[in-house]
Parts: C-alpha cells; sequence; structure tokens
C-alpha cells in the first residue's frame, strides 16, 4: 500500500509537468515533446500504482495501462531525441513517426487480447506475470526499434555537439541508458520469464528519468 502511494503521487507529478510542458512551452519543439513523453511514462507509474489497490482496479488492466503508457513513452521520446538539445526535424517530418504506432498498438492493447491478453493474474504486490497474445513480438520489435533508434541520435547528438550541449546530452544520455534497462529489465524481461512483484522497481527508475530530463530541459 506505501509503495502503491508513492507511485501514485509520483504519476500525479509526471502528469502535471508533462501537461505543463505541453501548454507552457509549446513553441519549443523539445519540451513539447517531451511533454507527451511525461505523460506516457505517468501513465505506466499510474498503473503500477493502481496495481496495489484491489478495490480500485484489477491486476490484469494494471499492466495493460502500463504497457500503454509505456508504448506511448516509446512514441514520443523518438522525436524529443531529434529536438535536444536543438530542432533537427520539423513537426511535419516527425509526425508520421509518432501518428502510426499511436493508431495501431494503443487500440490493440485497448480493445483486443492481440498484444496482451487479460486474465485473472494475482495483485501486483504478490507477483504478476505477462500473458502475451499472439502479436506480442511484432509489438517488441516496434519497442526495440524505437528505443535504438532513440539511443542512436542522442549519441549522434552527442558526438557531433560541443560545449554545453554536449555535457547536457551525456548527462541525459546517461540517466536515459540506465533507466530504461532497469525498467526493461523489472517490467518487461522479468514478467515474461517469472511472476515478478517488482515491476514498481522499473517505475522508480523511470521517474528519476523523467525528472531529471525535465530539470535539464527547463533549466536550459
Amino acid at each position: 500500500m506505501v509503495i502503491g502511494t508513492i507511485l501514485f503521487i509520483i504519476a500525479i507529478v509526471e502528469l502535471i509537468l508533462g501537461l505543463w510542458c505541453i501548454f507552457r512551452y509549446k513553441n519549443n519543439p523539445a519540451t513539447f515533446w517531451f511533454g507527451f513523453f511525461a505523460i506516457g511514462a505517468a501513465i505506466y507509474v499510474g498503473a503500477n500504482a493502481l496495481g496495489f489497490f484491489k478495490s480500485i482496479i484489477t491486476s490484469d488492466w494494471a499492466e495493460h495501462l502500463a504497457w500503454i503508457g509505456g508504448t506511448v513513452a516509446t512514441i514520443f521520446f523518438l522525436p524529443f531525441s531529434y529536438s535536444f538539445p536543438l530542432p533537427r526535424r520539423t513537426f511535419k517530418e516527425l509526425w508520421p513517426w509518432v501518428f502510426w504506432p499511436l493508431v495501431i498498438f494503443i487500440p490493440a492493447f485497448i480493445w483486443t487480447e492481440l498484444i496482451i491478453e487479460r486474465q485473472g493474474l494475482v495483485q501486483f504486490m504478490n507477483g504478476y506475470s505477462t500473458a502475451t497474445g499472439p502479436y506480442f513480438w511484432v509489438f517488441l520489435v516496434f519497442f526495440i526499434i524505437y528505443w535504438l533508434w532513440s539511443i542512436t541520435n542522442l549519441i549522434k547528438w552527442t558526438i557531433t555537439s560541443d560545449g554545453i550541449h554536449r555535457k547536457l546530452l551525456m548527462r541525459l544520455l546517461t540517466v536515459f541508458v540506465v533507466s530504461l534497462a532497469a525498467s526493461s529489465y523489472f517490467d518487461v524481461y522479468r514478467p515474461l520469464t517469472t511472476p515478478s512483484q517488482f515491476g514498481y522497481i522499473g517505475s522508480l527508475f523511470t521517474s528519476i528519468w523523467v525528472g531529471y530530463t525535465g530539470y535539464i530541459i527547463l533549466k536550459k
């Protein structure tokens, strides 16, 4: 219950941060895209939080929401990686890479069992596992490609930048890689291989990632 409450508070803070970035800094591409990424992270963390409260939501729906949040974060971090610290693609160029996975994967998580099957799973605090649907591995390929694409962009900009921009990118890249690795292990790999009760650890790492990135771009 305590962990769930902490995660829920973090999710609310991330949601507020995301909305603030979208509406307050909508003319700044990096901040605009980061706002949607933060909202995706808020859904992901919030879903893990709700999984601890039996009376609010069933654990299988909590898992679906967590995957939806992770998908939204995955989708919007790619255009962010093209926009920080300087815009390198226009909104028109980046929008197709955002639109198609939103249209395909989000409805698949909500209304079908093509990616994640719904079944009676135990509550998050007692362990849970991912029941994959027939097209789960197609989604996982998309997931891996988008994150590797984003990492490649950030590495490229780090190499070609200098001064304060290089320092910012190096810090962002370090936090990004560590947090993504921890989140992927605790909330993707472990539930696929064995029942796990440590998904919240991935949420905590993601929150550090969101918080630190938000601090960097708003300070800049």
